[in-house]
């Protein structure tokens, strides 16, 4: 169509609508300020195939209908002409600025046709980039140019976001005034959220709650969401960017209710005070995320559709939680509520507002400033108020803990006292027990002095009763200080406990066979078999210990031709092993001074004059105790006496058939290193009884040399030598090619030789004094394999 032809259809529309709607539908632009919306004609284009041209071309064909002040059409897909009469009463041209609300307007196209024919075309939106605006302002604007007379405004908007026309047309010094009352408007919206922001953000920096810092971030995320759709950041942060600009609408308005519905949760402390509701939330939350992310794949209209009708949800679903939560007695609800109910009451009416499904004015779009403001003071009031109750209860448990404390200092006190008056006398018990003990020593050990020093003066004096009553005396002695040594060692916990499930009727018969020669010596029968198997939980080193002291006290207090047996019985989850004999027995008085430290127990001498300090019985009670059991004695005075000690039975599924150990198949090639030689002859005859070859050397530095020259199977190696001592050798050794293995050999203990190696260097540990039965039981450790 040429420009002569269209200036003609433009004369014939203008003389047609002059004819049909009369002079008073015009609009009169002299006005300051005047709304188009309730003077348009507005038309539905449903196809979007409607152009200007044709309006012009044809205006009694598209009637449409009359407009309102500000015209709503929720979500649509079509688009929508906007038709006005304009007079102009001026004798000249008037510049005017023509305006559109809300922001978020995709695509704006203005047609100003002159009754001279001639046009005026404009092209904007937030589609659009931010420089085709007449005027740098966040509102889609268009400067239009007036002609004197009447003209005609044709305005097409087609958007994806909820439809909402508001157009007026001003003189631009009008639109500026209004605009810094709108700017002081939005300013103190600015002022008091960003007021509320820093103040919580300050109260989290101090006490640092995770509740703070969710309502600082709900108040940020809410400030960003309302510059956003007032159009502010457009123009400040990306202008160039009319994709994004279209999408941070959605976007934000998802991120405001996610950030909302969070700090719920958190507020009302659903996760402790309401597990189920705070499930549904969470999955709520989770929803609300996932609809974010499936809706923006469909494309923005799905996208924004979805966030404003889930905004109308989201609101009853936060109040929901309150109401819920005021119910349950939580006091933060009281203030959480009214402060919920108005923040998103007033979302809610914008949302209905901008959805089209009630009037779209001045206070139902702004309904969600004036909802948003209450919400972010009585919410900042609430979270004070919960701080001042965090306050008072701390002050409340730090008065009460000043109390306990003070409580407890003085049960403390008690405690300290009673502890130290049982020490005090703890000590003072083992101060007398050790003057018992070294007067038991001292009577054997002067004996033997006087007999050496003053009665045995050649051989020849060593009489049969001589050595019989030496060899006595040292055999009690030694055992007196053996278990000394236990005990001590006992005391200070240097005996490592370790329990383990084994059958005690397969450890009666060495306890048995360690015993025969002296029951065959004082003509007793010695029984100590038990119907088995008997597992049982428990060392058992200490249990052999146990064993052996009992059976040793029943020999000795037992005379010729008695005997000695062993019984077993079960209850209540242990097992009870009793040592009968029909010895002297034992007066009550007696009994009951046994297992106690603070009494000597009248010991009387065995059928044979044997000696006894009643230490062993302590042992004995310690090793039981130590293993959860218990012990006891039942006598008569000439009726004998039956020991018994009581040891945890093994559960069924831990019970597993012991090893059994094979007999060496060869003889060893064996390193004795000790500087003392009766230590040297009496190891070195019982090595040579059990068939192994042995190599000496008096101290350190002849093992190291011995031990270079040649591979042994064994080393026994002294700790305390002249020189190189025994851990020094060991280095050395260790640091050669050839691997030896190596035992310690000493008085020390275990963890002695450890703390004083730094390390564990060695492959075992053995202490003087050294019986065959342990060296033979170590040897079969180190050099046999087991089969079950």
């Amino acid at each position: 169509m040429g420009i002569k032809t269209l200036r003609l259809t433009l004369l014939l529309a203008l003389l047609f609508c002059t004819a049909s709607y009369g002079t008073t539908n015009q609009v009169d632009v002299s006005a300051e300020s005047v709304a188009l919306g309730s003077s348009a004609r507005v038309i539905r284009d449903q196809d979007k195939r409607l152009s200007a041209a044709q309006l012009l071309a044809n205006p009694g064909r598209y009637r449409g209908t009359q407009g309102e002040e500000i015209n709503s059409f929720t979500f649509t897909d079509a688009a929508y002409w906007f038709v006005v009469r304009l007079n102009n009463p001026a004798p000249a041209a008037v510049s005017r600025l023509l305006t559109f609300e809300p922001i978020w307007l995709d695509d704006i196209q203005v047609t100003l046709a002159a009754d001279d024919g001639s046009l005026q075309q404009f092209q904007g939106g937030d589609v659009h980039p931010f420089e085709q605006r007449s005027l740098s302002h966040r509102k889609p604007n268009f400067t239009l140019t007036l002609p004197p007379g009447a003209s005609q405004l044709l305005v097409r908007v087609q958007t994806e976001d909820p439809f909402v026309v508001n157009m007026r047309l001003w003189q631009q010094s009008a639109f500026y005034q209004a605009d810094s009352h709108e700017t002081a408007y939005l300013g103190l919206v600015y002022g008091v959220l960003g007021a509320m922001l820093l103040y919580n953000l300050a109260l989290f920096l101090a006490v640092r709650e995770s509740v703070y810092a969710a309502y600082v971030s709900y108040v940020f995320i809410f400030i960003l969401w309302h510059l956003i759709n007032n159009g502010l950041p457009y123009k400040l942060l990306w202008p160039s960017s009319p994709l994004w600009a279209n999408w941070s609408q959605s976007v934000s308005l998802y991120l405001i209710m996610v950030g909302g519905l969070y700090f719920a949760i958190n507020f009302l402390q659903l996760r402790y005070r309401m597990p189920r509701t705070y499930s549904w939330a969470i999955r709520i939350l989770l929803l609300l995320l996932v609809s974010a992310v499936a809706t923006s794949l469909g494309g923005y209209k799905w996208h924004v559709t979805s966030a404003v009708l889930w905004v109308i949800a989201y609101t009853a679903i936060v109040i929901i939680l309150g109401l819920l939560s005021l119910r349950d007695g939580n006091r933060a609800a009281r203030y959480f509520l009214p402060a919920t109910a108005a923040g998103f009451l007033g979302s809610g009416i914008t949302a209905l507002a901008v959805s089209g499904f009630i009037p779209f004015t001045f206070y139902t779009y702004r309904a969600v400033d004036f909802g948003m403001l209450l919400d972010a003071v009585l919410l900042s009031i609430a979270l004070a108020d919960r701080l001042k109750i965090a306050r008072n209860e701390t002050e409340l448990a730090r008065s009460a803990l000043f109390d306990a404390v003070q409580e407890h200092a003085l049960e403390l006190e008690a405690t300290v006292e009673q502890r130290t008056r049982e020490l005090r006398e703890a000590n003072a018990t083992k101060d007398k027990f050790f003057s018992i003990i070294a007067h038991d020593l001292r009577g054997p050990l002067g004996s033997l002095a006087l007999f050496y020093n003053d009665i045995v003066k050649s051989a020849g004096d060593f009489t049969d009763e001589i050595l019989t009553l030496t060899r006595a005396t040292t055999t009690n002695t030694s055992n007196l200080l053996e278990q000394l040594l236990s005990w001590a060692r006992s005391q200070r916990g240097e005996i490592d406990y370790h329990p383990q499930v084994f059958d005690l009727s397969r450890l009666t018969p060495e306890i048995e066979q360690l015993f025969a020669s002296q029951a065959s010596a004082k003509q007793l029968q010695l029984d100590l078999a038990i119907d088995g198997p008997c597992w049982v939980y428990a060392d058992k080193a200490m249990v052999h210990t146990i064993l052996r002291n009992l059976t040793g006290n029943a020999l000795k207090y037992t005379p010729a031709g008695g005997v000695i047996s062993a019984g077993l019985t079960c209850d209540s989850g242990h097992y009870k092993f009793t040592i009968t004999d029909n010895g002297i027995g034992i007066a009550k008085a007696v009994q009951q001074s046994l297992f106690r430290l603070d009494e000597k127990p009248q010991s009387l001498p065995g059928t044979d004059n044997e000696t006894g300090s009643g230490l062993g019985l302590i042992l004995c009670s310690e090793f039981v105790q130590r293993n959860n059991g218990t012990i006891g004695v039942t006598s008569e005075p000439g009726e004998g006496a039956s020991f018994w000690f009581t040891l945890p039975r093994a559960s069924t599924q831990d019970i597993q058939q012991p090893d059994t150990p094979h007999e060496l198949q060869r003889a060893l090639t064996i390193l004795l290193v000790d500087d003392q030689q009766i230590s040297r002859e009496t190891v070195s005859q019982m090595l040579q009884a059990m068939q192994h070859k042995v190599y000496i050397a008096r101290n350190g530095a002849e093992a190291v040399q011995l031990a270079a020259d040649r591979r042994f199977d064994l080393i026994l190696m002294d700790i305390d030598m002249p020189g190189l001592n025994g851990i020094e050798a060991t280095r050395l050794i260790r640091a050669t090619n050839h691997r030896h293995t190596i035992i310690a050999f000493s008085s020390y203990f275990s963890t002695e030789i450890k703390q004083l190696a730094q390390g564990d260097i060695f492959d075992g540990y053995l202490e003087k004094p050294l019986s065959r039965e342990v060296l033979g039981a170590e040897l079969h450790r180190l050099f046999t394999t087991t089969t079950g």
